[in-house]
């Protein structure tokens, strides 16, 4: 599954589709604790008279205070079942993971990054969609915009547990737009690209749209992943299809990276050991963590690690690729560059 061949499709897509990573049985768990939830997010929605809402994300989570090894306490959500705590470290994914996160070639790791340290990545956060099937009575819908940036440093498992067909919608992306040169062709576009991005009944895309880069409708088959790395330019196409959605998303990062900030209860009994370590916070960074989050009562989220640089080596990556980039407050860029850290 993961060979030279898929290697280079990812290289030059920013996404390759990985066929049957999930067999019938975990499909079948993972469908049935997804109905348990919908019914309940149906229930929430008819009490709120939103019963005209054509799309919701599944989100609700039991949390728990936990202390990781590390000593930072915090609230911690919980994943709803064996089966979706088995997507944590998919057997199929994980060595992938490894390998893209951990590789500063592909231009997420730091090329600083130790080379102790690059097998390991964190669950950084994940979302839940669901849609139902289209009916003729039901109103517009926009989609989403796209969004991704060549200088991001995640990655995405996009699980499948219902099938996707030809033109139904879901995950689409502009191939090619993880690599800046790609990019600019879509910035040169000018107008609201954003926005204006595909065809659809709801939709429609710029007449001066660059042909160079393409907009993919990716289809897939329930049980497959869509491995993508958030700096290709991605979003959510309208969903026109008769049968339901039902869509997961699993967001990584590398070794002391922050992102999204999604804590997990890493003293959840259910876990495996390498479910926890993928899980926990790590114990230093070679980020910043984000300016709308407070750290003040847990300051080992705010640890730098000792080999932290302004920027990644460029000449380590493939070609085109960007490195990752760094988020460092100007107090401490100054530090550095003064040799004080």
């Amino acid at each position: 599954m993961w060979d030279d061949k898929t290697r280079e499709t990812f290289a030059r897509q920013g996404y390759v589709v990985i066929p049957d990573v999930l067999d019938q049985d975990q499909l079948d768990e993972l469908n049935k604790v997804y109905d348990q939830h919908i019914v309940e997010q149906k229930d929430l929605q008819a009490r709120a008279n939103t019963e005209n809402r054509i799309r919701f994300s599944v989100r609700g989570r039991e949390s728990q205070e936990t202390t990781d090894r590390y000593g930072n306490t915090y609230w911690g959500r919980r994943l709803w079942s064996k089966a979706y705590r088995d997507l944590i470290d998919n057997e199929t994914m994980h060595p992938i993971l490894e390998e893209v996160l951990g590789d500063p070639a592909w231009g997420h790791a730091p090329a600083h990054l130790p080379k102790e340290l690059r097998p390991q990545f964190r669950l950084d956060h994940d979302n839940v969609h669901y849609k139902p099937g289209r009916k003729q009575t039901d109103g517009d819908d926009p989609g989403g915009t796209l969004h991704g940036n060549p200088t991001a440093w995640h990655i995405t498992c996009v699980y499948e547990l219902k099938n996707v067909g030809p033109g139904e919608g879901g995950f689409g992306c502009v191939v090619g737009t993880h690599k800046p040169e790609n990019e600019q062709k879509l910035l040169d576009i000018g107008d609201d690209w954003k926005s204006n991005w595909v065809n659809t009944e709801w939709t429609s895309q710029l007449s001066n749209w660059d042909k160079d880069v393409p907009v993919h409708r990716v289809e897939a088959k329930a049980g497959d992943c869509i491995l993508f790395t958030e700096k290709l330019k991605h979003g959510t196409i309208p969903w026109s299809g008769t049968g339901e959605r039902r869509t997961l998303f699993y967001k990584y990062v590398p070794y002391g990276m922050h992102h999204g900030d999604v804590a997990y209860d890493t003293n959840d009994p259910e876990l495996t050991r390498r479910q926890k370590s993928i899980l926990e916070f790590s114990p230093n960074w070679f980020n910043e963590p984000r300016e709308d989050k407070d750290y003040s009562g847990n300051p080992a989220l705010t640890q730098l690690h000792p080999d932290v640089r302004i920027e990644s080596d460029t000449s380590v990556l493939m070609p085109g690729m960007s490195a990752p980039r760094i988020r460092l407050s100007d107090e401490t860029k100054a530090k550095l560059l003064n040799g004080a850290g």
